[in-house]
Order: C-alpha cells, then structure tokens, then sequence
C-alpha cells in the first residue's frame, strides 16, 4: 500500500478515536471510503449521534483506557510525564503532542499515536514525489519502529477490547477495521525492508 493511502486510513483511524461524530466525521462515514473500510457499520444502516456518542464515551473513557502507559505499566496507570514511554520517542524526532486539542490526558493516547502514524505516512509520500527516495525509506523505518516500539505493544488489545464492548457497529467495524490495518501495515513494512 503506498504511504499516501497510508496516511489517509491512519488519519481516519485516528479522527474515530480521538472525539465523539461530528459533522464533519459523518460526512466521511456516509461516504464510498467509509463504506467500503467499514462493511458490517455501512450496512447496519445509520445509528442515531446520541448512540454513537454514547458508545465513544464509554470505549474511551468508562469501561476501556486508550493509553499505551495503562496497558506497559505495572501498575496499570496512565503516565502524562515524562516517563510516559512515548516521550523520548516524540523528543528525539521532534513531535509535540497537542493534549488540549486531542482532549487527551497524555500524549500516548490512541488517537494521538494513530495521527504520529498519519504524520510519518505524510512525510513518507511526500518524500516519495519529490523522488527523495533515501528519505522516503528513512521514514518508513521510523513507522515501523514506532510500530513495534509503541502500537503493537498494547493498541491490539485494545482495540480487540473495543470490539468487544462497541454497542454500535461504527465502533466494533472500526476497532475491528484499525487492527487488522496495524497488522498488516507492520507486515507490509517488513516486507519492504524498513
């Protein structure tokens, strides 16, 4: 799969987890994208905003933890300092996690390592056509260490959790549709080498 294509499913995966349906994330799930990314969703038909943001509250803030600190900790708490063990990796390659407009409480919430993913997709195809191949393949190797360094380390269960408890189709097609993407995007960039 080519890193712009990349981009956009991250940055889907992303917009779901990271806020309740807004207008603008409905436009998207009403259209061919969305459909076809999220067939068992599409053909349950709308579900009313109240339902759908109902079950985002309680898949992210009531009955699942969507931290990587919460699921690496012993003691299964959420690290927003500087022990969280995604701050070295945003200090070394020079990202700020915007918390406010996340509504996180720490920067390693799945919504937020989802959009880094975005980010690095983003630069990897931009790379790719202005023909900076060398770059190009720097940044993958980055994804796929971020991968494994971070979101195959504990987002899997999560979003196995998350399908387990979605009251709505959106959110157990998307969970289920955002694992078997990590995976096979891990896959695809082994297979390229990075």
């Amino acid at each position: 799969m080519n890193a712009a294509s990349r981009h956009r499913l991250y940055s889907f995966f992303s917009r779901l987890f990271v806020r309740e349906v807004d207008d603008a994330l409905a436009e998207v799930l009403e259209g061919d994208f969305a459909k076809a990314l999220l067939p068992a969703f599409a053909e349950a038909g709308p579900a009313p905003r109240v339902d759908l943001d109902a079950d985002f509250v309680n898949l992210t803030v009531v009955s699942l933890v969507p931290y990587e600190s919460f699921f690496r900790r012993e003691d299964a708490m959420v690290e927003s300092g500087r022990a969280n063990p995604l701050a070295d990796f945003l200090t070394r390659w020079g990202f700020e996690a915007d918390l406010s407009a996340a509504r996180s409480l720490s920067m390693d919430h799945v919504g937020i390592e989802l959009e880094l993913m975005a980010v690095l997709a983003q630069k990897e195809a931009e790379a790719a056509a202005t023909g900076a191949a060398a770059y190009a393949a720097k940044v993958r190797a980055i994804e796929r260490s971020f991968l494994e360094e971070h979101l195959l380390r504990w987002a899997p269960v999560y979003f196995l959790a998350a399908a387990r408890n979605a009251k709505t189709a959106l959110y157990r097609d998307g969970a289920d549709a955002a694992l078997q993407f990590l995976l096979s995007d891990h896959e695809g960039l082994v297979k390229e080498g990075a």
